[in-house]
């Protein structure tokens, strides 16, 4: 018989690939990692060669004030938590961390900790371009019980895959013209003789999110072959505005 908290999680695990929209995603995601005492977190994209820049965020949620402050006071120079992270793409909490600091970690540790966050869990996940989601949760309680860890992970692997695919399918600029900015890079990749497989590369997206772009802009465009778009938006000046 499963407790309230498995419950949550199955229900998420199930549900999540279905919802409709990013909203959905993240509202049930709350509620599963809530069960296991888990009430704020964060999803980025990340490159791993750059983790001292502050990466574009997939979803926020009760993130914003510590942040602000990490950035500010350029904890990332010694989080520990950065040590693991180049290490192994191993998912790990921050207790797992901690030992590993120095003074001015110790610093940092105290004032997430006035924020309420004493422990927290981070996992990452490779999408399917190479693209990497970091997803960073917290918690009031003092430690991570070892037994959840297994699904705290599951979690967060599928909330990191699910989000990352509402953000590829977005459009980066809805008002950009006929088609959308991202709609455009794609047929400009491809008026350069370039496959899905490479304009993914590029663009740090999926073969078939490429192939989603360009399906979206031949209707946009009214017309039926990929090339006929191409010529299309040449005339129509699109690529200039890249």
């Amino acid at each position: 018989m499963l407790n309230t908290a498995e419950q949550q999680a199955w229900a998420f695990l199930s549900q999540a690939p279905h919802l409709g929209s990013a909203q959905e995603v993240e509202a049930h995601f709350a509620r599963a990692i809530a069960a296991f005492g888990y009430d704020r977190f964060c999803a980025t994209l990340v490159n791993a060669e750059h983790y001292g820049k502050e990466p574009p965020t997939l979803s926020r949620r009760d993130f914003d004030q510590w942040d602000q402050r990490y950035w500010s006071e350029r904890y990332v120079v010694h989080d520990p938590c950065v040590k693991l992270l180049l290490k192994s793409p191993r998912a790990f909490a921050w207790t797992d961390a901690k030992p590993l600091g120095d003074s001015r970690a110790q610093t940092m540790w105290g004032e997430a900790s006035e924020l309420g966050m004493n422990d927290g869990y981070v996992v990452r996940v490779f999408g399917p371009a190479g693209q990497e989601v970091l997803i960073r949760m917290s918690t009031e309680a003092p430690d991570t019980d070892p037994a959840q860890r297994a699904v705290i992970e599951s979690l967060a692997t599928v909330f990191g895959a699910t989000m990352l695919k509402h953000w590829e399918l977005q459009d980066d600029n809805p008002d950009y013209g006929v088609i959308s900015e991202r709609q455009a890079q794609c047929l400009y990749w491809a008026s350069r003789g370039k496959t899905d497989w490479e304009i993914g590369a590029i663009l740090e997206l999926s073969p078939r999110t490429v192939h989603h772009h360009i399906e979206a802009a031949k209707k946009r465009l009214g017309v039926v072959k990929r090339q006929e778009a191409v010529l299309k938006a040449g005339e129509l000046g699109l690529f200039s505005k890249l």
